[in-house]
C-alpha cells in the first residue's frame, strides 16, 4: 500500500474515534468522519465499507498492537516487566478512547477482535507464566482477568492509581508497584 494511502486510512481511523468519542454515540455520518480526516467520500469508501467497518478497525488496530507487544518482549526485559508493561500500555489505550468505546458501546476485548485476541493471548500468557513461576504474580491470578480488568479502566485522571491497584492484586511482595506506578506516570520503562 503506498504510504499516503496508509495515511488516509490512519487518519480515517483517528477522525473515527474523535468524531465518534465527541458525538458520545455513533451517529455521525461517513461525510462528517471523512471531513473530520480531511479526506474525500471518495477515498474514505475506497479504503473502508463504511462506518461500522471504521468503528471495528479502531479496535482491531488497538488490538493488532497489543498482540505485537506480547510477541516483542524486550531481550533484557524481565517477565513480571513484560506483563506490567502491557497492562500498563492497554490501559493508556483504552483511556484515551474511552470516550469513543463508550459512545461506540463496545465492550472492549470481544467481537471483532476475537481472533487478534486469540493471537494476542498465548504469547502474553507465556511471559505471565514465567513471572507466576518466578514468585512475582499470584499463582491465583490470571492473564484474562487481568486484561479484562486493565481495559475497564477509562477514566485518565484515576488511571495510574487504578492500574497500581491492579498491578498489587496480582503481583507478589516481591514486586516493588509504587516503583511501577512511577514509570506509569512517566511512561519510563527499561
Amino acid at each position: 500500500m503506498r504510504s499516503d494511502a496508509q495515511q488516509n486510512r490512519l487518519r480515517l481511523v483517528r477522525a473515527t474515534r474523535d468524531v465518534v468519542g465527541w458525538a458520545g454515540s455513533t451517529d455521525v455520518s461517513v461525510r462528517d468522519i471523512a471531513n473530520a480526516a480531511g479526506v474525500s467520500l471518495a477515498t474514505l469508501y475506497r479504503n473502508f465499507d463504511g462506518k461500522h467497518a471504521l468503528i471495528d478497525e479502531v479496535s482491531i488496530q488497538r488490538w493488532s498492537r497489543m498482540a505485537e507487544l506480547a510477541r516483542e518482549r524486550r531481550p533484557d526485559e524481565e517477565p513480571v516487566d513484560h506483563v506490567l508493561r502491557i497492562l500498563e500500555t492497554y490501559t493508556r489505550m483504552t483511556t484515551r478512547d474511552h470516550r469513543f468505546i463508550r459512545g461506540a458501546g463496545i465492550e472492549v476485548g470481544t467481537t471483532p477482535v476475537l481472533h487478534i485476541r486469540a493471537a494476542f493471548e498465548p504469547d502474553f500468557a507465556t511471559s505471565w507464566v514465567a513471572a507466576q513461576s518466578g514468585g512475582y504474580i499470584r499463582r491465583t491470578a490470571d492473564p484474562r482477568d487481568a486484561i479484562d480488568m486493565a481495559g475497564v479502566i477509562r477514566d485518565p485522571q484515576r488511571r495510574v492509581s487504578m492500574l497500581a491497584m491492579l498491578a498489587g492484586g496480582l503481583c507478589t511482595d516481591k514486586v516493588d508497584v509504587a516503583d511501577f506506578a512511577a514509570k506509569a506516570v512517566s511512561r519510563h520503562w527499561k
